[in-house]
């Protein structure tokens, strides 16, 4: 007895779980036919629960807590991404029976518990990947469909969840698809397919094969006349053909649509969002109604504007999966509006106040645009309309992807027309242009042959006259280089010769006054002491004529700088004479005109040179003139105050055999000023260059000292270091 007592406290809580379990569910709904196609389950055989947060599992919904929430569904509810349904099946035939279940969910799982509390798990769904799917696997209607056989008298209980990414679910029904519905839904659709794809395919690549042709020639003209119109439609046409390529995708390749569904989803919205406005923007440039109907034209460009707007909307809600909020319904209709109606209308208009037009190319595009227009305003009461009962619309529904190829074909046609019409336009109007300029060339040159000749003899007489004036120009330009140098030389000159002149007054005076002093001691009879001042009087005699010879050669060698050098005559000459003369020279003319200029002076002369063969006041002239450079070139650098420099100009006379060997002297004249930049050292040479500031230099110094050292069989160098110094060399044959 004691035993019994605890075998029944064991038993009874079991037996009354599993009644109270049994009180939970929904009543069993008996299959009685499997013939109808479709039977949709009262929501009194269902129950619902919702799983905000997607995370329960079928062990989760089948025990308590959740277990008692399942309840039957009273209303739709929105906001939830995920539910679980269940119920119960029984087959009362007395023969197997085969049934499908399906959901429009993007994750459908079905829990199938018989009565030996076996569980069988189908998994399939509008986003699940087609190696994971169970059952039947097809796009059509982006269901998933799950086969289920019931034998006579069986009974089994159905948990499924249904989960959307793109979405909440705002509506459920169970639905039950015999197997005569789904097979020849799904299994008859497939093999009819072949037949359908092949036709359509061969619409397809004929609409394709249109619009690249379409494309290469609007690229070609393009690139001819550089019309933005020809790239507008080149535009059009692309991404038209992205369209008929998101079309394919989805229609026809049901395994890359299940795989990649996000993917061909947002490639169609890409065309949907642009194609609209490039068309506008095909129309106004191509009707050129900015210049003839300024409003309208602007008009256009705006409902073009806003379809790009309202479309980049669309994916951006798209994107956060609010298909189902009022302001995705809100942008639908107004996208709707404007692309199907609004645009195509306007389009409609623009084309028939041109359809009469004496332009032929207008008339062609407005017969080629219009059928399109017109289908595409038609289609607004294939999204407005919410049955197909009526016959038109049916047809229409049935029949528009054919009609778009069709009137999309029409127009690439009308184009391709109106682009030949134009290339034949543009041939002729340019073999006329090139035919009308020959005959403008031949006048031209029968006219401009006669005026030629006249103006030949009278530009020859012209040219000789001009050569002449360069001639004397050059001549002139020479001699006042020549002249510049000399005026260089004439403050040091005058220095120079001022010294021998101070001499000369200053013994004249005291030879007067020794005189006078001599004629008194002679009155006086002394003559010792007259004959001493007679001494000092010659002695200041011999002094008066050694200064007065100086000045005389000062003065000759002036005379001789002013010569033309093509008249000049080699002579013997001391080379390091002549380079210490100009050295002080050049001083002391600098001197004169600033009397705060200081530099030192260096020389350093090879006696073992002797006399050599040159013309001197040329070489004189070329010295004189790099001599100068350098005492410039340190007197800027002084002016920049920079501390601890020392202006210095160093020239120095070594033997150095020239390039052509023998003996040879080389002249180096080296200053430590700013040097000379190595982008203009090039063209130090050139006539008329200068790095002097306009009016202190010609550019012609050291062009004639080039020409005059050439002239001399030798050679001249630089070597050169910004902010460091300039050294010149002059290399002379012996």
């Amino acid at each position: 007895m004691l035993k019994l007592f605890y075998t029944l406290l064991f038993i009874c809580p079991l037996f009354w779980s599993n009644v109270f379990a049994q009180d939970q569910l929904p009543p069993v709904y008996e299959i009685k036919t499997d013939t109808i196609p479709e039977q949709i389950l009262d929501s009194v055989y269902w129950q619902r629960l919702e799983d905000k947060e997607g995370k329960w599992t079928l062990g989760d919904v089948r025990r308590a807590p959740l277990y008692k929430q399942f309840h039957i569904q009273k209303k739709d509810t929105a906001g939830i991404y995920t539910h679980w349904q269940r119920y119960r099946l029984k087959n009362i035939l007395p023969r197997n029976i085969k049934i499908f279940l399906t959901s429009s969910a993007d994750f459908y799982d079905v829990y199938i518990i018989r009565q030996d509390s076996s569980v069988v798990h189908y998994r399939s769904g509008i986003l699940r990947k087609w190696d994971e799917k169970d059952g039947l696997k097809s796009a059509e209607y982006m269901r998933g469909v799950v086969p289920l056989v019931l034998a006579p008298g069986e009974e089994l209980t159905v948990y499924d969840r249904r989960n959307r990414k793109n979405g909440a679910i705002t509506r459920i029904t169970v639905r039950l698809l015999s197997e005569d519905k789904v097979m020849k839904q799904y299994m008859s659709y497939a093999e009819d397919r072949v037949y359908i794809f092949e036709e359509n395919n061969l619409y397809e690549i004929f609409t394709a094969g249109l619009l690249f042709i379409s494309i290469l020639l609007s690229l070609f003209f393009y690139s001819v006349v550089r019309e933005k119109v020809y790239l507008w439609f080149a535009l059009y046409a692309f991404f038209v053909g992205l369209m008929n390529l998101h079309n394919v995708l989805v229609q026809y390749t049901s395994r890359f649509q299940l795989e990649w569904v996000w993917y061909v989803r947002y490639f169609g919205l890409i065309p949907w969002t642009f194609t609209p406005f490039l068309l506008i923007q095909f129309i106004r440039h191509f009707f050129t109604l900015k210049q003839k109907y300024r409003r309208w034209d602007m008009f256009l460009y705006w409902c073009g504007i806003l379809s790009i707007m309202v479309g980049l909307l669309g994916t951006v809600l798209y994107t956060l999966h609010m298909e189902e909020s009022n302001i995705f319904k809100g942008q639908f209709i107004i996208q709707i509006a404007v692309n199907f109606f609004i645009i195509p209308l306007s389009i409609i208009i623009t084309s028939l106040l041109h359809i009469r037009s004496a332009n032929t190319s207008y008339r062609n595009i407005a017969y080629g645009v219009i059928p399109l227009m017109l289908m595409y305003t038609v289609s607004v009461f294939y999204f407005t309309t919410e049955t197909t009962s009526n016959p038109a619309i049916k047809w229409y529904i049935d029949n528009s992807w054919l009609l778009q190829l069709t009137c999309l074909c029409w127009l690439v046609l009308w184009f391709v027309k109106v682009l030949i019409m134009r290339y034949d336009l543009l041939r002729k109007e340019n073999v006329q242009q090139a035919i009308d300029k020959e005959r403008e060339r031949n006048e031209l040159i029968a006219t401009q042959k006669v005026m030629l000749e006249k103006e030949v003899e009278v530009r020859t007489a012209e040219l000789k006259q001009s050569l002449e004036e360069l001639k004397l120009t050059q001549k002139q330009l020479i001699q006042s280089e020549k002249m510049a140098s000399l005026g260089e030389l004439t403050a040091g000159i005058a220095h120079e010769i001022q010294n021998p002149l101070n001499f000369v007054n200053n013994f004249s005076e005291v030879s007067n006054e020794l005189i006078t002093e001599m004629k008194d001691e002679l009155a006086k009879g002394n003559l010792e002491d007259a004959n001493e001042i007679a001494d000092d009087v010659q002695q200041n005699l011999e002094k008066i004529n050694h200064h007065g010879k100086r000045a005389a050669d000062i003065v000759k060698g002036m005379l001789q700088h002013s010569r033309s050098s093509s008249s000049g005559v080699k002579e013997p000459t001391d080379i390091n004479a002549l380079c210490d003369e100009y050295l002080r020279l050049s001083y002391h003319g600098l001197r004169a005109k600033d009397k705060s200029f200081n530099a030192t002076m260096k020389t350093d002369f090879d006696e073992s040179i002797g006399n050599i063969n040159i013309i001197p006041q040329d070489i004189g002239r070329v010295v004189l003139n790099l001599i100068n450079n350098a005492f410039y070139a340190v007197s800027e650098k002084q002016k920049l105050n920079i501390p601890g420099y020392e202006p210095t100009v160093q020239i120095k006379t070594t033997q150095n055999p020239p390039a052509g060997g023998g003996r040879g002297a080389e002249i180096r004249v080296t200053d430590n000023g700013n040097g000379i930049p190595q982008k203009v050292l090039d063209k130090i040479f050139q006539p008329f260059f200068t790095t002097k500031p306009t009016g202190q230099g010609t550019g012609l110094g050291l062009s004639l000292s080039y020409d005059i050292v050439k002239a001399h069989g030798g050679e001249i160098k630089v070597n050169t270091k910004e902010n460091e110094g300039t050294d010149f060399s002059i290399i002379l044959p012996l």
